[in-house]
């Protein structure tokens, strides 16, 4: 699939611990993983990966290319996944965030996730605490 390729490339920009093409296309082998994905000119500009196991959803990964960014995309492709979510009857949905990372932080709590759990010096390069997020729907 050619959007594998395009998300692959952003992840490779974006993530420390990016996931290769072979990564996604593993990922969405599993029907309980889901992708939703924005595309400008043909390419794929922001996508969210999340999977959703009896009730039990988590955000895995969502990335907007920054020449994108500040255009609603991570906004659309939240409310997109929550409504999901809710249709499909899941109870809540938890994530995974850098402490350092303010914009994901702020995004995460727009849309009403909680702060729950600090994992201490979970990330390196650069190092960093983990925190989890929580939203019940």
């Amino acid at each position: 699939m050619k959007d594998f390729a395009d998300i692959a490339r952003l992840e490779a920009l974006y993530f420390e611990d990016a996931w290769s093409r072979k990564m996604l296309e593993d990922t969405f082998e599993y029907d309980y993983n889901h992708l939703l994905m924005e595309k400008r000119d043909g390419k794929v500009v922001g996508y969210i990966i999340y999977s959703d196991v009896q009730g039990e959803a988590e955000l895995q990964r969502i990335a907007v290319d920054k020449s994108y960014r500040r255009r609603g995309i991570a906004d659309t492709l939240m409310r997109d996944m929550l409504s999901e979510l809710e249709e499909s009857g899941a109870e809540r949905v938890m994530l995974e965030v850098r402490a350092h990372n303010t914009s994901a932080i702020s995004l995460y709590k727009k849309y009403g996730f909680k702060d729950i759990f600090i994992r201490k010096d979970y990330y390196h390069n650069p190092d960093d605490d983990a925190l989890i997020f929580q939203k019940s729907l």
